[in-house]
């Protein structure tokens, strides 16, 4: 069977009426005017970014057929070759990548446009991608989104945690309508809000052999195995940064691991020390398997920010969250000080 704008004609039916694929594009542009459909760029996009038809089939709904029908309907229609279908997986020719980037903010446009109308309507509805870097994304967000959530029940949210430089890309390349992470930087593209600040500390196994003291000195942490975040990390960019200043330019760093989770595990374990947040280590300093130190002599403060696009118009129901923020953030503490 052979699908077409909704319509399912059997091979038989075809050969009958001769409806060959440069008719359907001469039927095409008889009645829509040659035009590139909006479910025919979701197709494309779909297929694109799955980097194969079958699943991009499955994913929206439709049989591969259908979809190998549209995107060479789209092909024909635009004279050129847009996806590479040789090898294991299906990629974007030069031609395809340039209609990509305009088919992606082309559906993005129409779905805020359909949730700018439906707010007029005093609706506020829709879908929310929001990035995270881990301790806001782990430690912060999760309450202050159930009370958001409780409150725009027709707003459907969808948080991704990863480290603060992976947040911003996602920011920058429009994959995250906002981001919430520990570090800002300066660009024309981006804007940086102040949310909450946050502090720092030392931590060391519960019976820890590499501090003599109730505080850390910065001999101490030249001389200590360090259990380090990735180097995207906001965490360590800052502590990084806060450390050189002091005159502490490399670390024993020991590991290197992925997530505050797993820095904590390890750290528990006896591998070394490190420098997380301090609300990310409260439960685990009051059960007595972890110790939290300040740093003799200076103060670890940092604040995380909220970022999105400068030239993004927000949907309502993101400019609803923004503000929700916004206003959350200045009742939150930044940690209590030891």
């Amino acid at each position: 069977m052979v699908p077409y704008a909704g319509i399912v004609l059997h091979r038989a039916a075809r050969r009958k009426f001769c409806l060959t694929r440069a008719r359907v594009r001469a039927i095409n542009r008889a009645y829509l005017g040659g035009a590139m459909e909006l479910r025919q760029l979701e197709i494309f996009c779909a297929v694109a970014e799955r980097r194969g038809f079958s699943v991009a089939a499955e994913e929206l709904g439709l049989t591969q057929p259908t979809v190998s029908f549209q995107i060479a309907s789209l092909e024909e229609e635009l004279g050129t070759r847009l996806l590479d279908r040789g090898g294991r997986s299906t990629m974007l020719t030069k031609s395809g990548e340039v209609l990509f980037r305009y088919a992606r903010q082309i559906l993005d446009l129409s779905k805020e446009a359909e949730e700018a109308v439906h707010s007029l309507k005093g609706l506020l509805w829709g879908e929310i991608t929001l990035g995270a870097s881990t301790i806001p994304g782990e430690y912060i967000l999760p309450g202050m989104l159930q009370e958001f959530a409780a409150a725009h029940p027709g707003i459907a949210l969808t948080m991704l945690i990863e480290d603060t430089g992976g947040i911003i890309k996602k920011v920058l390349e429009n994959e995250v309508d906002l981001g919430l992470v520990g570090a800002s930087e300066k660009s024309d593209k981006l804007t940086f809000t102040r949310l909450v600040s946050d502090r720092l500390v030392v931590i060391a196994p519960a019976q820890s052999k590499w501090f003599a003291g109730t505080k850390a000195t910065l001999d101490e942490l030249k001389k200590a195995p360090f259990v380090m975040r990735e180097g995207g990390s906001g965490t360590r960019s800052i502590m990084e940064k806060r450390l050189s200043e002091r005159g502490i330019d490399g670390l024993h760093v020991v590991m290197t691991m992925g997530s505050t989770e797993s820095v904590k595990r390890s750290v528990e374990s006896g591998a070394g020390v490190s420098i997380v947040s301090e609300r990310a280590v409260r439960n685990e300093v009051t059960m007595g398997l972890l110790r939290a130190l300040e740093i003799e002599g200076m103060e670890l403060i940092r604040d995380f920010f909220i970022v999105h696009r400068r030239q993004k118009v927000l949907s309502p129901a993101a400019e609803a969250l923004l503000e929700f923020l916004r206003e959350g953030g200045q009742n939150i503490d930044c940690g209590e000080k030891k």
